[in-house]
Order: C-alpha cells, then sequence, then structure tokens
C-alpha cells in the first residue's frame, strides 16, 4: 500500500503517484512560481502525504529537475522520430521538424513553458551535463539546415545562429497562441493556416540567410 492510499479510494501504483506529484507541481508552478513552491501544497494537489513525496524526490529542486527533463524528452520524442529522421530532403525534414515542435508546444503546454520560459534564476543549479542535453535538442535543426546548405552549394555564416533564428520564430507562434492573445486581440484566424504561414516564413527567412558561392542571395 503506498502513501497515497489514505487520501484515494482507489491506491495508485508507484509509476502512478511520480506522475500524479510531477502533474501537481508542475500545476502549481505555472500557476503560482517557483517561489510559492512547497512540498506541503504539492503533496495536497497530488492527493498524498507529504512523507510520500520524500520517496520520489528530495526537496522541490529535484522535483523541479525531473520536469525539465520530462519536458526534454517530450520535445526529444518528436525531434528524433525515426519518420521524420529519415526524410533525405532537408527542407521537407526542417518543415517536419517546425512541425513537430509546434505541435509539441500545443500538445503539451505546460512543458512548454518550464522548457523555454522559466526564468534563468530557476535554472541556476540545474546540472550541466544535462544542460548540455537540453542545448543539443537544437542538432535536428542546425543538421537539417547543414544538409541543405551542401546540397545546393551554399554557404551560410553561421549555422547555429540561423537555426536559434528559425526556432525563435516558431517560439514566437507557439507563445502567441498559448498566451490566447489572437483571442483577446478579437483576430479571428485560422490557427492551422497560421502555424503553416508561420513555418512557412521561417523557411523563407533561413533561405534569405543562405549564399550561393558567387555570393548572390537563393
Amino acid at each position: 500500500m503506498n502513501g497515497c492510499s489514505i487520501f484515494r479510494v482507489v491506491p495508485l501504483s508507484r509509476n502512478e503517484l511520480q506522475e500524479a506529484i510531477l502533474e501537481a507541481a508542475q500545476y502549481l508552478l505555472i500557476r503560482e512560481g517557483y517561489g510559492s513552491l512547497t512540498m506541503r501544497r504539492i503533496a495536497q494537489r497530488a492527493g498524498c502525504s507529504v512523507g510520500s513525496l520524500y520517496l520520489y524526490f528530495d526537496n522541490k529542486e529535484g522535483l523541479l529537475f525531473s520536469l525539465l527533463d520530462r519536458a526534454q524528452e517530450r520535445l526529444a520524442e518528436r525531434f528524433f522520430d525515426p519518420k521524420i529522421q529519415s526524410i533525405e530532403e532537408p527542407r521537407a525534414r526542417l518543415q517536419a521538424l517546425a512541425r513537430a515542435y509546434v505541435d509539441f508546444g500545443l500538445t503539451y503546454p505546460e512543458s512548454y513553458e518550464i522548457l523555454f520560459m522559466l526564468h534563468p534564476r530557476e535554472l541556476a543549479s540545474y546540472p550541466e551535463e544535462r544542460m548540455q542535453r537540453a542545448y543539443r535538442l537544437l542538432d535536428p535543426i542546425v543538421e537539417a539546415i547543414e544538409d541543405y546548405v551542401h546540397r545546393h552549394g551554399l554557404e551560410m555564416p553561421d549555422v547555429r545562429v540561423a537555426a536559434v533564428s528559425f526556432w525563435s520564430a516558431l517560439h514566437g507562434i507557439v507563445s502567441l497562441l498559448l498566451a490566447g492573445r489572437l483571442v483577446r486581440l478579437r483576430l479571428e484566424v485560422d490557427h492551422e493556416a497560421l502555424i503553416e504561414h508561420a513555418i512557412r516564413q521561417a523557411i523563407g527567412g533561413l533561405c534569405r540567410l543562405m549564399r550561393r558561392k558567387d555570393n548572390r542571395e537563393v
């Protein structure tokens, strides 16, 4: 019998309990901020005892790290999907990666916010090796751009800067949709059409940064 049984009619398995704790921590973190997060409040939200939390996590910092890890894994599953990685044409692969990124943000909005919108001070103690793993999530975009440049005999001064620029354009559309800005501004547009247009614009922006060997624009 696990520590949640005194709060729940049906006891949870260990995996279910851990997931309930993570979901509770995520809910409180997004809505109230890291400073207001306490193990007692998380336990109350998860429907279990405080003692049960400490069976899985040493403190709220450990919980935050687990939420960051989970968010990375969710995005990595989409970016490193064999169906996307097997796309040979670089531009088509880049488009698929862009769509995967947007879908991740809209499917897991709270994971998205934790991964990309937490204040840097809350990430200060995040282990360096795990932070490096987060940085490597950009690699599929970098590789697709490099493949495109090499395949077409083009030049691009700094591919990684271009990849970050591409990501920032995608981040903008996801953030706009998650914040409900279009609704608040009464901009009645088809979200699917907007996403597709934003992706085409982002790819077009990349192409404008590329140069042929004779220094002409693509």
